[in-house]
């Protein structure tokens, strides 16, 4: 799954640079394993993910939301496919987890059809 995720995130223009970049992998990877996550996303998600990196929850989601702010600044046209619809602004972190899962899910179900 891993491997899926980092294409994903290579598509939109993230790489392992980035001190976020394992923080939203790992946070992707728990919402696939149950999208409820995506429901209580600081107890879910940030809180998990900020004992594996061994940082502050508060943290993660900042990290993640600087990914999401490059993203939509030098990748919207990219982020807007993978939503599967047109963003009028840029995302929150726990959109840009919520869409990356999804796509990623569309694109399981296609290939299983």
């Amino acid at each position: 799954m891993n491997t899926i995720i980092e294409e994903k995130l290579i598509s939109l223009g993230i790489t392992k640079n980035y001190k976020g970049y394992r923080q939203l992998l790992l946070s992707v990877e728990l919402a696939l394993e149950d999208d409820f996550r995506l429901q209580s996303v600081f107890k879910e998600i940030y809180f998990p993910v900020s004992v594996k990196c061994g940082c502050p929850y508060y943290t993660v989601e900042r990290n993640i939301r600087t990914l999401s702010h490059k993203i939509w600044k030098k990748n919207k046209e990219a982020l807007c496919k993978t939503a599967g619809y047109k963003l009028s602004s840029e995302p929150s972190v726990s959109e840009l987890i919520a869409i990356i899962v999804a796509d990623i899910q569309r694109t399981e179900a296609t290939a299983t059809v």
